[in-house]
């Protein structure tokens, strides 16, 4: 018995191993495609830091622009699949994802602000959209907060309600504002489409902290989440305090999704499909779930955002359109599997 566990451990962190490569294979190959090809061995001493006898363009191609969206692309992608894990454990759904409280809405309507207001500068260099869709996520996120304050012993399925309710407020807030402003509507529709082409150095500094911070939160919370996912009850029975932890969870999920919907817009679907993925590779103990999750979610969005960029070339397809176009027959598979498993 023990030994059988030690070989499912060791598999674990082979797989773990093994996706880890995949993404630094995916990412030479993601610094190498674009309107300017550079080759996969000049990406590779260029990202190690080797700039003697390179091409200046090239350098400028992969430092100044595909290094820093590369860098998007990776923390939204592992972003969206941790904040969807959590959610999906919190609220045992395997359908919640990373905007069930709203969240989304809340990018959207602080981006249609923005937009309509003409905040074209920001903080830091930030940019007023980045700013306002995290600001407006956020405030979502504050809200869903102070009802979990007044509704002391509400249960998941209330505050799975309010997220539904915030979302379908907010979206009402949006339309009115649309049209009201329609000629303004493409911009606002495009960011909802999703796309890391924005992405710079200062977003990222920006994100990096609050990513990472999120991140802790959330592996912080994973020994709570193997109990919560079997029902609240089992999980005061073994000593956790569910309204606090139900609390933290939120919290740092929402701080994940936040950042990473202020760096891409409004992207569907990673967090739904990879948290599932992740639970057909590991199981369900969320030590090595939430590992998976983040590597299968970098992969996904990376390979998604790379197919964004080249089907079209040298235009661009919005990388929300892509995830979804993935993202739908590996749901409906899962589906299939799950059912078959069931019945």
């Amino acid at each position: 018995m023990i030994e059988e566990f030690y070989r499912i451990e060791r598999r674990k962190e082979l797989g773990a191993i093994l996706l880890l490569i995949c993404c630094a294979g995916g990412a030479i190959l993601y610094l190498s495609v674009g309107v300017v090809p550079v080759g996969l061995g000049e990406s590779f001493r260029i990202l190690l830091g080797y700039r003697e006898g390179i091409d200046p363009g090239h350098l400028l191609a992969i430092e100044g622009i595909r290094l820093p969206r590369l860098i998007a692309t990776l923390l939204v992608g592992a972003g969206l699949a941790l904040s969807g894990t959590a959610y999906q454990s919190l609220f045992q759904n395997r359908l919640a994802d990373p905007f069930v409280t709203g969240v989304s809405a809340g990018a959207v309507l602080g981006t249609t602000l923005a937009i309509l207001l003409g905040f074209s500068s920001g903080f830091l260099g930030l940019g007023g959209i980045t700013l306002f869709a995290f600001l407006g996520a956020m405030g979502t996120s504050l809200v869903v907060f102070i009802l979990l304050g007044v509704l002391k012993r509400a249960s998941s399925a209330t505050i799975l309600l309010i997220g539904i309710s915030l979302n379908f407020f907010l979206s009402a807030v949006v339309s009115l504002l649309l049209f009201l402003h329609r000629n303004r509507i493409e911009s606002i529709v495009l960011w909802t489409m999703g796309s890391v082409a924005s992405a710079s150095r200062e977003k990222v500094f920006f994100a990096l902290p609050v990513f990472l911070l999120g991140v802790a939160g959330i592996f912080a919370s994973s020994r709570s989440l193997d109990y919560l996912v079997l029902g609240e009850d089992i999980a005061r029975s073994h000593g956790i305090r569910v309204p606090r932890v139900r609390f933290r969870i939120i919290l740092f999920a929402s701080l994940l999704t936040s950042v990473c919907v202020s760096l891409s817009g409004v992207v569907g679907f990673v967090g739904l499909v990879t948290p599932n993925m992740a639970r057909i590779l590991t199981g369900t103990r969320h030590r090595s779930l939430l590992v998976y999750a983040a590597l299968l979610g970098a992969l996904f969005f990376l390979g998604a955002d790379l197919l964004a960029k080249t089907l079209l070339s040298p235009s661009e397809l919005p990388v929300g359109v892509v995830t979804s176009l993935l993202g739908v027959p590996v749901f409906a598979g899962l589906v299939w599997k799950s059912s078959r498993r069931i019945y």
